[in-house]
């Protein structure tokens, strides 16, 4: 996904890497930059599921924190496939609503 500029008021936004839809309400993408929270901030996000064993860097959290997104995170150390199914497994839009996975 390339740029998409905002027709309101002239912003482009930038979505994170390899971003797409799960599902309805249900986002994954590779780690975000700053520069990708006004694309993330078009989506009305409420959770943000954060798959990484090393700590959330702190200017990202607190874009997250200002715009009420609670994080979740499940540290997976070398991601199989099959960890990753089973994590999915358990895990809902109905359960925690709207959601981006980001996986670095």
């Amino acid at each position: 996904m390339g740029l998409i500029v905002d027709d309101n008021d002239g912003e482009v936004l930038i979505p994170p890497p390899n971003f797409s839809m799960v599902e309805d309400g249900i986002y994954r993408s590779g780690f975000p930059q700053l520069e990708n929270f006004g694309f993330l901030s078009t989506l009305n996000l409420r959770s943000v599921i954060y798959l990484c064993p090393e700590p959330y860097p702190e200017d990202n959290l607190k874009s997250l924190q200002s715009n009420n997104i609670k994080l979740f995170q499940f540290g997976i150390e070398g991601k199989t496939m099959f960890e990753i199914i089973q994590f999915s497994s358990t895990v809902s839009a109905g359960s925690i609503g709207q959601v981006v996975l980001w996986d670095a």
